[in-house]
């Protein structure tokens, strides 16, 4: 009797250790692949951004792509699946967002503020139903946390401000390099904030330059807060009348939508992106990487920033 127990207890221990060490083989092989894969995609990833001057060469030289995102997407994704066959890029212009660092210009080597700019960003900000009684103080912040001096604008607030307040970054006195930098003025709520952040971006540049190219119904806010004389209409007679290679000048954006020139401030309004974002996703033994860079055409291959985070 007490020997068929201990065979019994023997055989179910076996079967335990077994289990356990079946176990542990897994997840030392799923580390691995894990492992492996990572250090595979780290090395894709070098590789992808050594080819990306190949594809924005591409699109520097190619004046249809460049004004006609959608054809150039599909091309540099042909481009790049011959190469790489398990990556896939989307591209985003850029140049259609409202770029906060343009509320200050330069003067004397230092930035000041832009009232004119801040002035259109008002716009944005009343077509996106922002409360009004916040309008001044927002933009006044924002002068303060651009510009080079620091004495706080009538509703602004410099570093004092900032030091008073554990909570918040201090003013960084230079051009912003992401977006969500505006969070540390602590002025917008989440509501107000999501009203208008998909509408906004940090590029390094303090002018404004819309391509009209890439007008769509997505943008189109930002378009009208740069061009307020204009109206839905005019916006509809822009898009429905583009050509598949984009419109090339401003006269021959003029006399194809009839639109009055005096609505359109020509120094705003450029015909090919001057930014672009690519999207990188690559797929690796089922694992996804998504990784982008934002690039400047105007520049070459100048590099504004690049996100590796897997």
């Amino acid at each position: 009797m007490k020997k068929g127990f201990v065979l019994i207890s023997t055989l179910a221990l076996i079967v335990i250790l077994s289990f356990i060490i079946l176990i542990l083989s897994r997840t030392i092989y799923s580390d691995t692949l894990r492992s492996t894969v990572y250090a595979k995609s780290v090395e894709n990833r070098i590789e992808i951004i050594n080819y990306e001057s190949f594809l924005i060469d591409t699109l520097i030289d190619n004046s249809l792509l460049n004004r006609n995102l959608l054809l150039a997407e599909n091309e540099l994704n042909l481009n790049v699946k011959s190469k790489f066959p398990n990556l896939s890029i989307s591209l985003e212009d850029y140049s259609t967002c409202f770029n906060l660092n343009t509320l200050v210009k330069p003067f004397q080597n230092i930035n000041i503020k832009n009232d004119e700019h801040g002035e259109l960003f008002i716009n944005l900000l009343t077509l996106s139903e922002v409360d009004k009684n916040i309008h001044k103080e927002l933009v006044s912040r924002i002068y303060d946390s651009l510009d080079d001096d620091s004495l706080p604008e009538t509703f602004g607030a410099e570093d004092l401000f900032y030091i008073a307040n554990d909570n918040l970054s201090l003013n960084p006195d230079q051009l912003y390099f992401h977006k969500s930098q505006i969070k540390n003025l602590s002025i917008l709520d989440k509501g107000s904030l999501n009203k208008i952040y998909m509408d906004l971006c940090a590029l390094p540049t303090t002018d404004i330059q819309f391509n009209v190219n890439s007008l769509d119904e997505n943008n189109m806010k930002v378009f009208l807060s740069l061009f307020p004389d204009l109206n839905i209409n005019d916006i509809e007679k822009i898009i429905l009348n583009r050509p598949l290679n984009g419109y090339i000048t401003h006269k021959n954006l003029i006399d194809l939508t009839g639109i009055d020139s005096l609505k359109l401030n020509k120094s705003y309004i450029i015909f090919k992106p001057n930014f672009i974002k690519i999207n990188y996703l690559l797929n690796l033994e089922g694992q996804i990487f998504n990784f982008s860079s934002l690039l400047s055409l105007k520049r070459g291959n100048f590099v504004a920033y690049r996100s590796l985070s897997r």
